[in-house]
């Protein structure tokens, strides 16, 4: 999509007319009918102020390429390293809840076979608090997403 195209579908998602946006920029309503023709480009500023209006960058305004900011060379890499660490989280916390449960089944079999108070108060209190920290572990996994 170019520039023209943008600008027309930019300012009618916002349902503004020509006259409006020129109002908002403080150009004339003919400058604005001149840009969405393709007549003639707005300059640096006014296109800076097009910019903060819309709220997208100049780069998406500029390249004929780009359908969102979500195009650009930096954005895109960005995303991939989110998506890679949201990645490497969900193993950590798959690891982490793999421990737990060995951890609690391993707790469980020791209360069972706990010969005296001692050993089976410390069994409870050992299966206590790996349900609790694995109560947490699942709370701020599912919290995440």
């Amino acid at each position: 999509m170019i520039f023209r195209e943008k600008l027309v579908q930019l300012r009618k998602s916002r349902n503004l007319t020509q006259e409006q946006l020129a109002e908002a920029l403080g150009v004339s309503r003919q400058a604005v009918s001149r840009w969405e023709a393709g007549d003639s480009t707005p300059d640096m500023i006014n296109l800076l102020g097009l910019c903060d209006l819309f709220g997208v960058s100049s780069d998406y305004l500029i390249h004929d390429n780009y359908e969102s900011d979500d195009d650009m060379p930096i954005v895109k890499e960005k995303n991939e390293q989110i998506s890679e660490v949201k990645f490497k989280k969900k193993i950590y916390h798959l690891y982490a809840a793999i421990g737990f449960t060995i951890a609690i089944i391993c707790s469980c079999i020791s209360i069972s076979l706990s010969n005296n108070d001692i050993q089976f108060l410390i069994s409870i209190f050992t299966c206590s608090t790996l349900s609790f920290c694995a109560t947490v572990q699942y709370y701020l996994y599912f919290k995440e997403k």
